[in-house]
């Protein structure tokens, strides 16, 4: 996924003020079309998945109706789980700053509200929430301890183990643990690729993903520039990014999976690979775009300015035909 770095200008009587630089962060999904986004899920809903139809062609010949063959359907439920963004936020956090000529004058000075600190605010807080929603799909887990993440089930974290440990979901070992070896990336593209069921290998190439996690991403980089990756044309530059392929499929970098494993998971390079579909992975939230709904208020009482956003989300699958995966 692509870094974005946020500039606001802002300049002050008597002073110049520098750009002010917000940290990068990482792309949510929702804006790079990476899964499927259902708006409007209030509490569950179905999702359905058609099989293919074969072997329904029968000779002919003779009077009679004959049937042979049936339409295959299966059916999902997804449901959404509430969270809530709580923030407080006091005026003198910006006293002798060269972001106090913004606050306001006299007793409204306290009141953050109507002011370009304010706008600065509420972008910090998207921003957050786009990253807690991408770390939240990938590695939630109701059953956790950590408050940081037992809001919702992630795919990573709950529904892949449980469709490989039931022998739905084709799963190749990555020997993670320890730093990849030159070709050990090439090689577990290979295997998740050649392990893909008939249904998954049937989709074109360029409506599959290969996710994968920063060390698999550098590993094959490495692997290409020792086999001339430009020239075997797995490498190419587009509009100033590097995107790598595998048999024609793209492949995806999620380089906070490894911040994400490494410092909140305990588990040290973790080699992350997933072949899907994007249409296979689902969001759902009872909204269009939650993060259009934040809410600011002041108390003039505590003196205070507060942000809230209170919203409903949830992560699953399609279909465990449609995932080869390696961890």
């Amino acid at each position: 996924m692509a870094t974005i770095e946020r500039t606001v200008g802002v300049s002050y009587e008597g002073i110049e003020a520098n750009n002010i630089f917000f940290e990068p962060f990482w792309m949510d999904m929702l804006s790079v079309g990476d899964f499927r986004v259902m708006p409007n899920v209030v509490n569950k809903k179905k999702m359905q998945f058609v099989q293919r139809l074969e072997k329904i062609v029968q000779k002919g010949g003779g009077c009679g109706f004959h049937p042979s063959g049936k339409f295959g359907m299966y059916d999902r439920t997804i449901e959404v789980d509430e969270i809530k963004v709580n923030i407080e936020q006091c005026f003198d956090e910006f006293k002798d700053t060269v972001l106090q000529e913004k606050l306001a004058k006299g007793n409204m000075k306290m009141n953050l509200s109507n002011t370009e600190i304010m706008q600065l605010m509420i972008l910090k807080v998207r921003d957050g929430v786009a990253l807690d929603y991408n770390r939240l799909f990938w590695f939630g887990d109701k059953s956790s301890n950590d408050d940081a993440y037992n809001m919702t089930n992630g795919i990573w974290t709950v529904h892949i183990p449980a469709l490989v440990a039931d022998n739905q979901t084709p799963y190749t070992n990555a020997n993670s643990g320890a730093p990849l070896a030159p070709g050990a990336a090439t090689t577990l593209l290979s295997d998740v690729y050649k392990a893909s069921s008939n249904s998954l290998r049937g989709i074109p190439a360029a409506n599959k993903r290969f996710f994968v996690s920063r060390s698999v991403w550098d590993a094959y980089e490495d692997d290409l520039e020792v086999l001339g990756g430009g020239d075997a044309g797995r490498t190419q530059l587009i509009n100033g990014v590097t995107q790598l392929t595998y048999r024609g499929i793209p492949l995806v970098l999620n380089a906070n999976w490894d911040e994400y494993t490494a410092n909140d998971l305990g588990q040290v390079d973790q080699h992350q690979v997933m072949l899907t579909t994007p249409d296979n992975l689902v969001f759902a939230t009872d909204m269009v775009s939650d993060t259009n709904r934040i809410q600011v208020f002041f108390d003039e009482l505590e003196e205070k300015t507060y942000i809230k956003l209170n919203a409903k989300f949830g992560t699953n699958f399609v279909h465990p035909a449609l995932f080869s995966v390696a961890y």
